[in-house]
């Protein structure tokens, strides 16, 4: 189970940071400016060496070390942790809703009707601690989204969240499938629509799945596509390269992707030439294990 927690965290940031530097990106641009992405490299406007990863690993860490303080998800205690950002990437919706924040909107009213995906991608660790409960799941990746992300953002925070839980349970494909599907079909249609899409074209290649789910910053898009990397790799290093050459959001989709196939095959699925450059991955695996011992913690007192 550790090798799991492990596996999910390494592989989230070593997902964003292979992402990093093709973020924005069309598919075509990838393959004419690069051919094609294999490793790690230093992003093209210097902020970034190699190895590092964004604000989305960032926040996916203050959200762990939330909730490894509060032991059950606080959105207050999450809410100032996100004040913290200090990265100068983030999007649109999370730099309006720390706005709200910084002026004092309480965190149930600070969030932002949004279609993006920030909340998506953060939500890892809701997934990984609290899989003993799938309603507690759905419930915390709720909260833990408003506060930044409203309206059909919140559905794919719930994808991610549940998708993590059930894969950490040992879940078939199938099965997992089917219940991100249910849970998210309450928050919006065409996101669990097109996840169910993702998965009837896994069979399919990269070029196909970009055509027909898209891979922009929106929910409708980027979590749709996180999915079919998923589903259509059968090793942690295809998933990863499949995620970051489809170009768009490439450092938030690979990141959805990488955690996700990372909980499923654990830590030793990674390359560890990738562990290795990770910017802190001894920290990240520290993070991890206190993950895995607060869900022990709490799933066998419940």
């Amino acid at each position: 189970m550790i090798k799991k927690f492990r596996g999910a965290v390494l592989g989230f940031a070593i997902g964003d940071a292979l992402g990093m530097p093709v973020e924005g990106l069309s598919r075509e641009d990838i393959k004419r400016i690069y051919g094609k992405v294999e490793d790690f490299m230093p992003s093209p406007y210097g902020d970034l060496r190699a190895g590092e990863w964004t604000d989305d690993t960032e926040q996916m860490i203050l959200l762990a070390k939330s909730i490894l303080k509060t032991v059950y998800f606080n959105p207050d205690d999450f809410a100032e942790r996100l004040k913290l950002i200090t990265s100068n990437r983030i999007g649109p919706t999370t730099r309006t809703a720390l706005k709200n924040l910084a002026f004092g909107v309480p965190w149930n009213r600070s969030g932002i009707e949004s279609e993006t995906c920030g909340s998506a991608v953060r939500v890892l660790p809701i997934g990984l601690v609290y899989s003993f409960s799938l309603d507690l799941v759905e419930k915390y990746a709720l909260f833990s989204s408003i506060i930044t992300h409203k309206g059909a953002a919140i559905s794919g925070a719930v994808a991610i969240a549940i998708a993590i839980a059930c894969i950490l349970n040992d879940w078939e494909d199938e099965e997992i499938i089917e219940e991100v599907i249910k849970r998210t079909k309450k928050f919006d249609e065409l996101v669990a629509d097109k996840i169910s899409l993702a998965h009837q074209i896994s069979d399919r290649d990269l070029d196909f799945a970009v055509t027909r789910l898209g891979n922009s910053m929106s929910v409708y898009d980027s979590v749709p596509l996180a999915f079919y990397c998923y589903l259509s790799s059968s090793s942690f290093k295809d998933c990863a390269l499949k995620a970051v050459n489809a170009g768009g959001d490439a450092d938030s989709i690979a990141a959805m992707a990488c955690g996700m196939k990372g909980c499923k095959l654990g830590m030793d699925s990674i390359p560890k030439d990738w562990i290795n450059r990770l910017k802190d991955a001894d920290m990240l695996i520290d993070l991890a294990d206190r993950l895995h011992d607060l869900y022990l913690m709490i799933s066998n007192i419940r």
